[in-house]
């Protein structure tokens, strides 16, 4: 089992309704779980650490953004704010804990983690999202990604798969060339 208790289910009030259904969808709900059998972590406590939290939380959704709103939709069709993800890392963890979104969607919580002084890991299934993730946190950060195994550099990456790709083009076209000659030739 992922997670083994349920502990509340809070309400994204966002500012504006979204695009979509019968009715403008104007929130969404996030599950808030724990995994294992030691006590949940509570960092604001009823407001003793001077943050007071409710389940619902305000934030600007998407539609709201103005004119950054093209840029981030460019990323992913459903960008998080990531003041949102950071406020609910620090509600639930501590420095150097592991954040784990198995969304990765345009790595807010990439970004929101490495904000709040927590390790993320991500998973996404779609190559370009994978691309998306890894570009904005560089762009972010400043600092370029690396691979663990290596220490090379996305850009490095990159380069190299686009260069086997252009060469295993190169190969298919020569190969189809040659089975054309033969087809030709048998006729």
């Amino acid at each position: 089992t992922v997670f083994s208790e349920f502990k509340n289910l809070c309400v994204w009030n966002k500012t504006n309704g979204g695009m979509g259904s019968f009715y403008r969808s104007k929130h969404e709900l996030v599950f808030v779980f724990k995994k294992g059998s030691a006590p949940h972590i509570n960092n604001f406590g009823l407001g003793d650490t001077g943050r007071y939290r409710t389940n619902v939380w305000d934030y600007p959704g998407i539609s709201s953004l103005g004119a950054a709103r093209d840029e981030e939709l460019a990323m992913h069709p459903t960008v998080k704010p990531v003041a949102l993800i950071a406020d609910a890392i620090r509600d639930c963890s501590k420095r150097g804990d592991t954040v784990l979104d198995v969304f990765g969607g345009s790595g807010s919580t990439l970004i929101a983690a490495e904000q709040c002084g927590r390790a993320a890991r991500l998973l996404e299934l779609d190559p370009l999202y994978c691309d998306t993730i890894i570009r904005r946190f560089e762009r972010v950060t400043g600092e370029p990604a690396r691979l663990e195994g290596n220490g090379s550099t996305f850009q490095q990456i990159s380069g190299e798969r686009l260069s086997d790709s252009v060469n295993g083009r190169q190969e298919d076209d020569a190969a189809t060339a040659t089975n054309t000659k033969l087809m030709k030739g048998a006729a």
